[in-house]
């Protein structure tokens, strides 16, 4: 197992493909810990829950960044018709909190600074 997470790891060298999702860990339990800071709010409590959600997705040993993308990109999908003047604070944190993990992979991919 130990060589199979280094040979992953290896790829980050290489492209960066290959770079495992639970590489993301910290960054989204330092997003969730300024959100602890913050006032409660349906707002607030939909970035948790999507943060939440995808710590858990990422926490899997086999799952890369392009895997916790895909499961953002899927998760920001509409499951049902709901214009934006008709979402509510709680759904559009829920998708803001997704979109600042899209956000923190790409930062990652790119090289760029760290927030």
């Amino acid at each position: 197992m130990v060589g199979c997470v280094a040979g992953r790891l290896a790829g980050i060298a290489f492209g960066g493909s290959q770079m495992l999702a639970m590489e993301l860990i910290p960054a989204i339990r330092a997003r969730m810990a300024q959100l602890d800071g913050e006032r409660r709010s349906p707002l607030a409590s939909g970035q948790r829950a999507a943060l939440w959600r995808a710590q858990q997705y990422a926490a899997r040993i086999n799952h890369t960044l392009e895997d916790l993308r895909r499961y953002c990109l899927e998760s920001l999908k509409p499951r049902r018709f709901l214009d934006v003047q008709d979402e509510n604070d709680y759904l559009r944190g829920y998708r803001e909190g997704f979109q600042s993990v899209l956000t923190e992979i790409r930062r990652i991919e790119t090289g760029g600074p760290r927030r």
